[in-house]
């Protein structure tokens, strides 16, 4: 045998016959694997420094947007499985014949038509409309299995079109971190912005032309709620298009941290009388000015909104110790009540105790807002019938001051948070913006 050629029979010797051997197919593959593994871990890597030193920017490009996309992806992938487990779809037995020509039987579904699907940083947006033979009602009714399935913490429905309902569920926490309310820079006379929705949006508050009734218990957080809204005025308070009108019967207490905004301070019950008769007259001569020229107020420096804030409304309404002024305070409540949102006099009263005994005007107020309430009877009294299961104030967290329920314009209820406000905020705050004539009681 030539010794310059290598024994085929030699088991070190490989036979290539020119191609790619297996040895070879094998040290590539894990040449490629190494490399796979090296630039998996490169990724990660640089993933975790990313979210480590520029977690805003990291959120914003890369965790967001993979977030969306999964939950984009959840509700196309299991729409159909979805509508059959939640009782929406109706299935119906079909003849056919086979490619033989024998008679089959097969089972058709049919589904609610999943007309679009919508993302944002906290919510998915399903928008559906109802198949042959169901009704808006039906898929109303199968919401909270669907908020269920998705994992979502709440979700709410809307009617959009005849036959169509827009789902939001709420794929992400977003009220569990306190936020610090910011100093109001805008000049706003019909509304304020007191925190933040579950959905993601500022909670904006509407007061010019509504009775606000905000009712919790102790330590719920009625006063982030009443600084949000007296605050939240001070550059129109500055500017003399808004007057905040005070009644804390409670010492005071409350006010006094802030009562440079507020034009007029009741913390007496003859005081308190004593402010409410003088509204009650203002409203009188302002209904005289606009009977036959406007139906609705304008807030001007010569005709300013002017909302009263009452701290512990059943100070005023049940625990008088004065009955003569209990009476002669409720009635002129319940006169400004009736009659003075029109005319740009509105009030803004917060409340432990909502049973009708402690607040007889409690159908009187336009707007309420729920924070953390003690039982599923109280809700019904804040909110309304049918609302206990869609806003269950009273399952609010004692750890979560400021979270509430209220209820939208289209009638469904949504859970806000209402930002803090520190002592030193509303005192620096209602240095700021002191209104430009004040008296006291």
């Amino acid at each position: 045998m030539n010794p310059d050629y290598p024994d085929p029979t030699d088991p070190d010797y490989s036979y290539t016959d020119g191609g790619l051997s297996l040895v070879h197919l094998g040290h590539l593959m894990v040449l490629g694997a190494t490399w796979l593994l090296v630039l998996v871990s490169a990724v990660l890597g640089t993933l975790v420094v990313w979210s480590g030193k520029h977690p805003a920017s990291y959120e914003r490009y890369f965790a967001a947007p993979l977030r969306r996309g999964r939950w984009w992806l959840w509700a196309h992938g299991s729409w159909s499985r979805l509508a059959k487990s939640c009782g929406l779809s109706d299935s119906e037995q079909v003849a056919r014949k086979d490619s033989d020509g024998k008679h089959t039987t097969t089972m058709v579904w049919t589904h609610p038509k999943l007309l679009r699907v919508q993302t944002s940083d906290q919510c998915l947006y399903l928008t559906v409309r109802t198949r042959t033979g169901q009704t808006v009602e039906h898929l109303e009714k199968a919401v909270p299995a669907i908020r269920d399935a998705a994992g979502a913490h709440s979700a709410r429905s809307v009617v959009v079109a005849p036959g169509t309902v827009r789902m939001e569920l709420v794929m992400r926490e977003h009220l569990a971190a306190v936020d610090h309310a910011p100093t109001p820079n805008q000049m706003a006379t019909t509304s304020v912005r007191l925190g933040r929705c579950e959905n993601g949006r500022p909670w904006t508050l509407r007061i010019a032309g509504r009775h606000t009734l905000t009712v919790g218990c102790s330590g719920a957080g009625k006063g982030s709620v009443f600084w949000g809204i007296a605050a939240g005025f001070g550059p129109a308070v500055k500017a003399g298009l808004v007057h905040l009108v005070g009644i804390d019967l409670k010492y005071g207490i409350e006010v006094s941290v802030g009562s440079g905004l507020f034009t007029n301070v009741a913390t007496t019950e003859n005081d308190a009388v004593k402010t409410l008769a003088a509204l009650e007259k203002l409203m009188d001569s302002r209904g005289a000015k606009m009977a036959g020229n406007t139906r609705q107020h304008t807030a001007t420096a010569s005709q300013p909104l002017v909302v009263l804030l009452i701290d512990e409304l059943a100070g005023v309404t049940a625990y008088m110790s004065d009955p003569a002024l209990r009476k002669e305070a409720a009635a002129s409540l319940s006169r400004i009540l009736t009659k003075g949102r029109a005319l740009g006099i509105v009030v803004a009263a917060f409340l432990q105790d909502p049973r009708k005994e402690v607040l007889p005007q409690r159908g009187l107020f336009t707007q309420t807002i729920a924070l953390r309430l003690r039982s599923r009877d109280e809700v019904t009294m804040v909110l309304g019938e049918g609302l206990i299961d869609a806003a269950p104030a009273h399952r609010i967290s004692p750890d979560t001051p400021g979270t509430g329920y209220v209820v939208a314009e289209d009638g469904s209820a949504i859970r806000v948070r209402a930002d803090y406000w520190t002592d030193a905020q509303i005192r620096a705050t209602a240095g700021q913006f002191q209104p430009p004539v004040r008296r006291t009681a």
